[in-house]
C-alpha cells in the first residue's frame, strides 16, 4: 500500500480542520469538541514532521543533469493530486450533508406511513415486519411494536425475557417515551403534507418539524440499537442495560424523596429531579428552573389527585409535556452512554462509598452527563474553581485551595500563546486565558452576559414594578476569574451524579439571577447621549426643581433619582457579617475577605488553570463605593484562613455561590449596609428551609428575604431596605 503524497497529507489537514476553536469556548476535556480539536491538533503535528522530513531529504537529492526533468515531472504529479483532492473534498462536503449531527434539514411534506418507521429500522440493521397499520421493529434483544392506526401504541419486548408476561409491556416508560415521539411526528407530519391542518400547532414550519421529527426517532432508534448490542452478549442478564434508567431514578428517589408535598422550585434548590425517558431513551434531569418557568408551569397546571412519587406541586405528565413543547428557561442533564473514543481519557475512579450504586459499564461504552440535549441550549456558562471541582469529583479525589495552584503557576506558561498547559489524561489543554498583564483577559460573567468583549464592570437598572423605591442602578464587578461551556461529564456512580449536578445547580442560579437584568458594559453608559433638557422633558426648570429639593431635603423627605447598588460575587469564603459598614472608619469587620493563595504550591495538578483567588482581590461593597482607598488592616489573621473547600457546605465543592449587595442606607440614618445572598447556606434549611440563606448588617430584617429571593427578587432586596427605611 502506497503512502500518501505530502500535498495529500496537507490538504487532509485543511479540510478535517473545520472546526474553529473560539476564544470564549474553548475546547477542554468536558466540552463535546475536545476528542476533535485534539484529533486535529495531532494531524497538524504528525503532518509537519512529516513536511519537514521530506524536504529535508528533497534538500539533500542530488539532481545534477536530471534537475529540470525532476521539477518538471514533480509540477505535474502536484497538478493531478490537487485535482483529484478538491474532487475528494467535494465528495466529502455533499456526503457530510446526510450523515452527523449537524447535517442539514430538509423538508419533508410526505404523509405518515408504516413504511417509513420500516425504513427506519432497516437502515439500522432491524428485523422488520409489516402488517397493515403495525410494523414491528427486532434487534437481536429488544422488539419493538409500533401500531399507528388511530392511536399510537408501542409495545416493548425482549428476546431473552424468560419471565415476562406476554399480555404486559416489559418497558411501560420506554413504551409511552416511543409513542409519544411517534405522535408528535405523525402531527407534524399530517399537517406538512395538509391532512389535518387542525392538529397541533408550531412556531416553525411542519414540513421542516416533521423532518426534524423523523430524525429525532431515527436517533433514538439507534441509541437503542447499540443498548441492544451490549445486551445480546449478556443473554438474560443483559436486559440491565435497558432498565439501568429507571434503576438509577428509583435509587435517587429512595434518597431525595420527601413524605410531605412541596414546591418544585424549593425541591430543586435542594436535589436534581430525575425523569426517565424526558428527551432520549435514557435518564434525564432537571437541574434548574428560573422562577418564570415555574410560574408558569403552576398557572397552566391542571388539578391532578394522581399520586406522585415525588411528591411535588406539578403533575408528572405536566412537567414533561412542557418542559418538551414551551418551557424556557430551564437547564436539563442527560445521563447517556458515548463511545469511548468520544470522551477525554481520564483518571476515572468508583467510589466504595455504602449504599452507592455504580453504573453498568462496558469496554467500548462510557456513561456521560450531557448539557446539550436541549436544543438550543449550547451548555452550561461555569466558572473556573466550579469547573476544577467537578474535575475533583470525576477522579474521585478531595479537592482544596493548595491543590489549585498559586501566583507560581502564572509564570509556567506554554509556549502555544499564553495558555497555562494543564494534563487531563493523556492530553494537554488550554486551560485560562490571560492578557499581557498577566490577569484574567475574559471573566465568566463576559461568557455569559457579553460573548463578544469584556468589560470590568457591568450595569443595570432595576425598577420596582409598584414604584415602591426609586429605580436602583446596580454595578457589577467582574470577577476575576474566566469561565467554561460545561457539556459533557464522564461518570461512573450515582454518587458522582449527584455531585456533579449540585455543583452545577449553584451556578445555574447564578447566571439565572444574572439573566434577570439586561447587563451592559459600563463603557457604553459612559458613552450614552446627553440627558435631554428640561423643556424637552416637560419638568420644570431648574430653580424651581432646586427650591422643591431644598424643601425635601429640610423635611427630610428627598427621595433620589436612583439608588447606586454595589454587586459583588464572591469566589472564596467571606468572614461573618457582624457588624455594619461604617465608611468613614477602618474598622471593617463586617466585609468579607476570601484567603490569599498558598504561596509555593503547583497548579500543575488543576486542569482549568490557576484560581482567582491568585489574582488582584477587591473588598465587596466598600471597595467599590471607596474608590480604592481603603486600610487593608482588617484585623484578621489572613495566615491561617481556613480552606474554603473545608467549609460545611461538602467534602468536595467550594463554597456555596453568593450574591453581595452593598447600598446606601435611607436618610436621616447614613452609612452602607450590606446584604448576603446565599443559595443552600449552611443556615438554609434552618431559615425557612428555602434553599436560600439571606443575612444583612444589624438593623435589617431578612425574614421574608428567602421566599423573594427563590421567587426571582434578589435584585429588590435593597429597595425593599430602603423603603422600609
Amino acid at each position: 500500500m502506497s503512502h500518501p503524497s505530502l500535498l495529500t497529507a496537507v490538504h487532509d489537514v485543511l479540510v478535517h480542520s473545520t472546526l474553529p476553536v473560539q476564544a470564549t469556548e474553548s475546547a477542554h476535556p468536558l466540552s463535546a469538541e475536545y476528542i476533535t480539536v485534539t484529533e486535529q491538533l495531532g494531524a497538524i503535528i504528525n503532518t509537519t514532521h512529516r513536511l519537514n522530513h521530506a524536504l529535508n531529504q528533497l534538500n539533500d537529492l542530488p539532481l545534477g543533469e536530471n534537475a529540470t526533468k525532476f521539477v518538471a515531472l514533480m509540477k505535474e504529479h502536484t497538478a493531478l493530486t490537487s485535482s483529484i483532492n478538491q474532487s475528494a473534498a467535494a465528495s466529502a462536503s455533499l456526503s457530510s450533508l446526510l450523515r452527523g449531527d449537524n447535517r442539514a434539514i430538509y423538508p419533508d411534506t410526505s404523509p405518515p406511513h408504516p413504511a417509513k418507521i420500516a425504513e427506519w429500522g432497516r437502515n439500522l440493521g432491524m428485523e422488520v415486519f409489516v402488517d397493515g397499520s403495525t410494523t414491528v421493529l427486532a434487534g437481536k434483544v429488544l422488539v419493538l411494536d409500533i401500531d399507528i392506526n388511530d392511536h399510537v401504541v408501542v409495545k416493548t419486548s425482549f428476546a431473552n425475557n424468560t419471565n415476562s408476561n406476554g399480555n404486559s409491556s416489559a418497558a411501560p416508560e420506554l413504551d409511552a417515551f416511543l409513542a409519544r415521539e411517534v405522535t408528535r411526528w405523525i402531527n407534524a407530519a399530517r399537517r406538512a403534507a395538509g391532512i389535518d391542518t387542525a392538529i397541533g400547532h408550531s412556531r416553525e414550519d411542519p414540513a421542516i418539524e416533521a423532518a426534524r421529527r423523523s430524525r429525532a426517532i431515527q436517533e433514538h432508534l439507534r441509541y437503542l440499537m447499540m443498548l441492544d448490542g451490549l445486551a445480546s452478549s449478556e443473554n438474560e442478564r443483559g436486559l440491565r442495560w435497558f432498565m439501568e434508567p429507571a434503576v438509577v431514578s428509583d435509587h435517587i428517589r429512595k434518597q431525595a424523596a420527601s413524605l410531605q408535598t412541596q414546591t418544585l422550585d424549593k425541591f430543586l434548590t435542594q436535589h436534581a429531579l430525575p425523569l426517565p425517558f424526558l428527551v432520549t431513551p435514557s435518564l434525564s434531569f432537571i437541574v434548574w428552573l428560573s422562577p418564570r418557568a415555574y410560574l408558569q408551569l403552576l398557572r397552566s397546571s391542571p388539578p391532578s389527585k394522581q399520586s406522585s412519587m415525588w411528591n411535588i406541586d406539578i403533575p408528572m405528565t405536566h412537567l414533561k409535556t412542557s418542559l418538551l413543547d414551551t418551557l424556557e428557561d430551564v437547564t436539563i442533564a442527560t445521563l447517556r452512554l458515548v463511545p469511548c473514543a468520544e470522551v477525554a481519557k481520564s483518571k476515572m475512579n468508583s467510589s466504595d462509598v455504602p449504599g452507592d450504586h455504580t453504573l453498568l459499564t462496558a469496554p467500548s461504552q462510557m456513561w456521560v452527563l450531557d448539557f446539550t440535549a436541549k436544543l438550543p441550549q449550547n451548555g452550561v456558562v461555569m466558572c473556573q474553581n466550579r469547573m476544577r471541582v467537578i474535575q475533583g469529583i470525576v477522579e474521585s479525589r478531595p479537592i482544596d485551595l493548595i491543590s489549585m495552584g498559586s501566583m507560581s503557576g502564572i509564570d509556567s506558561m506554554s509556549s502555544l500563546g499564553n495558555m497555562s498547559n494543564m494534563s487531563f489524561g493523556e492530553f494537554g489543554v488550554a486551560s485560562s486565558q490571560t492578557n499581557g498583564s498577566g490577569g484574567t483577559g475574559r471573566s465568566w460573567v463576559d461568557l455569559l452576559v457579553n460573548k463578544n468583549s469584556s468589560a470590568e464592570y457591568y450595569t443595570a437598572t432595576y425598577k420596582s414594578p409598584n414604584d415602591i423605591h426609586p429605580p436602583l442602578h446596580l454595578r457589577l464587578l467582574a470577577p476575576l476569574e474566566p469561565g467554561f461551556i460545561l457539556q459533557r461529564v464522564p461518570v461512573r456512580s450515582v454518587k458522582q451524579i449527584s455531585q456533579v449536578l449540585e455543583v452545577v445547580r449553584e451556578q445555574c442560579w447564578l447566571n439565572e439571577s444574572l439573566n434577570i437584568l439586561q447587563w451592559s458594559p459600563e463603557t457604553q453608559v459612559l458613552q450614552s447621549p446627553q440627558r435631554p433638557s428640561n423643556a424637552e422633558q416637560g419638568t420644570q426648570p431648574d430653580d424651581a426643581a432646586s427650591t422643591t429639593l431644598l424643601a425635601s431635603v429640610l423635611a427630610g423627605t428627598v427621595a433620589p433619582q436612583s439608588i447606586p447598588v454595589n454587586v459583588y460575587l464572591p469566589s472564596s469564603a467571606l468572614s461573618a457579617l457582624s457588624q455594619p459598614v461604617d465608611p468613614f472608619t477602618s474598622h471593617h469587620g463586617g466585609l468579607g475577605m476570601g484567603p490569599p493563595a498558598s504561596a509555593g504550591s503547583s497548579s500543575g495538578a488543576s486542569l482549568f488553570g490557576p484560581g482567582d483567588l491568585e489574582m488582584e482581590m477587591d473588598i465587596p461593597g466598600l471597595s467599590m463605593s471607596m474608590g480604592g482607598g481603603v486600610d487593608m488592616d482588617l484585623g484578621m489573621d489572613l495566615s491561617t484562613s481556613a480552606d474554603p473547600m473545608q467549609q460545611p457546605h461538602g467534602p468536595e465543592t467550594c463554597p456555596p455561590p453568593m450574591i453581595v449587595l452593598t447600598s446606601s442606607r435611607h436618610v436621616p440614618r447614613n452609612g452602607l449596609i450590606e446584604i448576603r445572598v446565599t443559595l443552600g447556606g449552611h443556615a438554609s434549611s434552618v431559615v425557612g428551609g428555602n434553599g436560600v440563606w439571606v443575612e444583612a448588617s444589624p438593623g435589617v430584617e431578612t425574614g421574608y428575604m428567602s421566599d423573594v429571593v427563590r421567587r426571582g427578587g434578589v435584585w429588590s432586596l435593597p429597595g425593599r431596605v430602603w423603603n422600609k427605611g
